[in-house]
């Protein structure tokens, strides 16, 4: 997601968006299970409680930061609209044009929050046979919205039926995934390589962004987007067999939210430091793949920081709960799980 928000290379950036928000909803799915809910209004609760109180006051404390200073600091930020349109944006929950111009990515927060309730009241009461058949329908929904669909709707609910096929995929078919994960090194080589040519293919022929809710084609960006998410899965394992667990990683995955409404920013700020330092305009920054990725690693390691000092003052801006909550329940955790408590887990 940063490295796609840092460039400007067509190329480079057809191949991170074929595939990085459907594998988000994807790993929302999969981590997603309907025994954790009794009712729907408990379901609603958690939800509100992780998903859409963090959204609003991300970009709350975002608009306030864009409105004193990154909207006369880079072009990047600078709106077309007026400075309310920004504000209002907030509330209607789409991440196009200049709505959420100060906070784009957390568009996907609310689009999930629509999501999840939709999965939920749809595909919770079904045998394991209907929510196939269900998840299948959603296919000519998509198709639908997509051309005849005259306005955006709120809160994502648009972008929801394209992100719901993900997500259910991911949500039905864990245990096909568990046993994925589950091969030789052999094997998850043999398949990653073979996602990733796939992958490629696609990208190299076909342009898609669902926050834009644009696809050349539609066919090609579910061939590409599950080639993707195959791939990720699969090289993933393999880090974990040859190097083990790497804490930074789960850190991040984390603290996703926090990453999401505040990496533009910092940045952005990264951007100006080289501007500065060396000798290249802004144009070659975006458009060398190369520069992007510096671009990117400092970004990633100056968020850690703001990170922890988040989570350990202001945790209900993430959706996390207080420090002292968090350690009245580590013993349960401990029993639970039988290993030391990490930190709560995104969805």
């Amino acid at each position: 997601m940063i490295c796609a928000h840092q460039t400007t290379n067509k190329g480079w950036f057809d191949f991170i968006s074929a595939f990085d928000i459907p594998l988000f909803f994807f790993l929302s799915g999969f981590l997603f299970s309907f025994k954790k809910f009794d009712t729907y209004s408990q379901f609603l609760k958690a939800r509100v409680k992780q998903l859409l109180v963090p959204y609003l006051l991300l970009n709350l404390v975002a608009y306030i930061f864009w409105l004193f200073f990154f909207k006369n600091f880079d072009e990047m930020f600078v709106s077309s609209g007026r400075f309310y349109k920004s504000f209002f944006g907030i509330f209607y929950g789409n991440g196009y044009g200049d709505w959420l111009i100060h906070c784009i990515a957390t568009w996907f927060i609310i689009c999930l929050f629509s999501l999840e309730n939709i999965y939920f009241l749809v595909f919770r009461k079904l045998t394991d046979n209907q929510k196939y058949i269900a998840l299948v329908c959603f296919l000519p929904l998509c198709w639908l919205d997509r051309n005849y669909m005259p306005f955006w709707l709120p809160w994502g609910i648009d972008i929801a039926f394209v992100g719901i096929i993900f997500y259910g995929v991911g949500n039905l078919f864990k245990t096909r995934v568990f046993q994925l994960i589950q091969l030789s090194m052999l094997k998850l080589s043999v398949i990653s390589i073979l996602a990733f040519a796939v992958l490629l293919f696609v990208a190299q022929r076909t342009h898609s962004d669902m926050n834009q809710h644009q696809y050349s084609n539609f066919k090609l960006f579910f061939v590409g987007a599950f080639a993707g998410i195959t791939c990720v899965i699969t090289l993933s394992r393999i880090i974990e067999l040859g190097l083990g667990h790497i804490s930074i990683f789960q850190f991040v995955a984390q603290n996703t939210l926090f990453i999401m409404a505040f990496h533009l920013f910092v940045m952005t700020i990264v951007n100006k430091f080289i501007l500065d330092v060396f000798d290249i305009s802004s144009k070659e920054i975006a458009a060398n793949g190369f520069i992007g990725a510096i671009v990117v690693v400092p970004t990633v390691f100056l968020l850690i920081p703001l990170i922890y000092l988040c989570n350990r003052y202001f945790p209900v801006i993430v959706g996390k709960p207080s420090a002292s909550k968090q350690t009245a329940i580590l013993p349960k955790e401990q029993v639970a799980l039988g290993r030391p408590f990490k930190g709560s887990v995104g969805m």
